[in-house]
């Protein structure tokens, strides 16, 4: 090519809107994060007690698709990022201190996402406390995404399993409190757009 057939064709490619012929179109791949929760109600007489939630993970990924403007065709894929807990209400007169664990069961496989250690509920009261991650839950949490992504809709169940209460609680002082466990997930998209080819 001489040199006035290049500075032609550059004068073309930066034309905008006229040069159709010099855009060429890419994938782009878009991260968006989402979160769901979990809420759970405890009015407990003793130390040792297990709470239950079930999150429906297919139905929460499609809310953070369709909340950017895309769906699930878009979907490239999706992992857990962070898990948080804090308690919602309590207006007890005394405070209570609790040890335990959440677990995640997806597909008849239980894992532990996160440990709780010596919390004050007081303490935790309006908090969003960040929990170090587990391996084997965030593992079984990204395997129900992995199966979202194959056109299965995953269930999963955490389950609070607390496994000592100070004071220990009893049927005359009860231990009433709700808290929500918070699920951070970035999702992957793919999005074609056009970008001037200059060649």
């Amino acid at each position: 090519m001489n040199t006035r057939r290049l500075i032609m064709t550059l004068a073309v490619c930066l034309v905008p809107l006229v040069a159709a012929g010099c855009l060429d179109e890419k994938v782009l791949q878009i991260v968006l994060t989402g979160e769901t929760s979990a809420d759970l109600s405890q009015n407990e007489t003793t130390e040792n007690w297990t709470e239950a939630a079930v999150i429906d993970m297919g139905s929460e990924i499609r809310d953070i698709l369709e909340d950017n403007g895309y769906d699930s065709g878009d979907l490239w894929g999706a992992h857990v990022t962070s898990v948080s807990y804090g308690v919602t209400t309590f207006s007890q007169a005394h405070d209570w201190e609790i040890s335990g664990t959440i677990t995640v069961t997806y597909n008849g496989n239980t894992q532990t996402i996160i440990n709780y250690t010596s919390q004050s509920v007081q303490a935790a009261l309006g908090q969003k406390i960040p929990a170090p991650l587990e391996p084997g839950g965030v593992a079984l949490i990204n395997q129900a995404l992995e199966d979202f992504l194959d056109g299965i809709d995953p269930l999963l169940a955490f389950t609070i399993n607390n496994g000592s209460t100070s004071p220990s609680p009893s049927v005359e002082d009860p231990m009433v409190f709700e808290w929500r466990a918070w699920l951070a997930i970035q999702v992957i998209v793919n999005e074609e757009v056009e970008v001037p080819d200059p060649f």
